[in-house]
Order: structure tokens, then sequence, then C-alpha cells
């Protein structure tokens, strides 16, 4: 994008504050991995640096895990205007022993919408070890519940919440109040 995405506006607002409001009103705790906390100053939460700089958004889930006062946490990056707090709710309320609670939008799993427990800690690391920078091959190497499109369903606009802003194209289209329409992904049959 050649700017910092999460200051970008949407509505007048910028896409990080979006994502805070969402998630402070969901969650006691809000933390912002960041290198630079200077940026986000304006937000009254907890900022915390990578442990492992420059790995990405893995270094961020491994941040976020160690520095969380709780067992689980909701991953979603920083580009994402449309957290849509009924997705998040069904994710948190699904019960069972998982490491990982991961939706299914168009494209497959969305690793960074999805709620971590700090289980996957010992695999987050391993991966770091190896220098495995891709978060989603994350969700086949820890116990993970993928929640369908089906799942989904009866939560209005539920797929907008895994829209991310990618290129200039995306944010055009998105500033100028007219988000991509995004229709959940049409259940797969199995044999």
């Amino acid at each position: 994008m050649g700017t910092n995405k999460a200051l970008l506006a949407v509505d007048g607002t910028p896409i990080i504050t979006r994502c805070y409001q969402i998630l402070a009103r969901l969650f006691h705790e809000v933390i912002i991995v960041t290198n630079t906390p200077e940026n986000y100053a304006f937000l009254p939460c907890r900022k915390v640096p990578d442990i492992h700089p420059g790995l990405g958004s893995i270094a961020g889930l491994h941040s976020a895990l160690v520095n969380s006062s709780c067992e689980r946490v909701f991953l979603t990056a920083c580009d994402m205007p449309f957290l849509n707090g009924d997705v998040i709710r069904l994710l948190c309320g699904i019960a069972g022993e998982y490491d990982a609670i991961a939706p299914d939008g168009t494209a497959g799993a969305e690793p960074l919408h999805t709620i971590y427990a700090k289980t996957a800690l010992d695999t987050v690391n391993r991966a770091i070890e190896t220098g495995e920078k891709r978060i989603y091959v994350l969700l086949d190497q820890v116990a993970t519940r993928r929640v369908k499109a089906e799942e989904l369903a009866g939560i209005p606009d539920a797929a907008r919440s895994f829209l991310n802003v990618n290129t200039p194209g995306d944010y055009g289209t998105i500033s100028k109040g007219q988000p991509p329409v995004c229709e959940p992904e049409a259940p797969q049959k199995t044999s």
C-alpha cells in the first residue's frame, strides 16, 4: 500500500480505531502488537512489541499469546474495517478444547480473524524457530475448529467481517462508501 493501512480512514475514522471500538465492546483487554506504539498513542489500550520482529503476523500472534492475561485471544489484522461483533461472539461462544477456532471465508480459513488458545503457543514457537511465517499453516498443525459459512449464515453481512484492505483499489472502493459485496461461501458437498 505504501502507507500504514491501520491509519487509513473509512467513514472518517482510522481502520485501527474502528477495530478497537468493536473489540473494546467485546473484550476486557485489547492489545495492539506493534513495534511503533507511538503511532497508536491515541488508543487507550496496551501496546506490546513483537518478541520476534520481522516475522509478520505469526510474530504478532506469538506476542499476543505471551502478553495476554487470558487463555484465549481473538486475533485480527489492523486493516479489517468491518469487524462484525456478532461473528466474533459466535466464535467466542464455541465450546471445546480447541487450539484455534477459525471461520471459513470465501478463500478458506481466516487466520487473522481467529480465536487462538495459549495451548497453541508451543506450535507457534516451533514455527518461528523453523522460520515459518505463514500463519495459516498453524491451523493445520493445531486442534482447529473450522466454522463453516452455513454456521455464519444467520448473521447479516458476516462475510464483510473478513474483508481487509490489501491494495489501493480495495481502499478506494471502501473509502467511497461502496464496500465490496461479500457473499458467504457456498456450502461444498462432501462424499
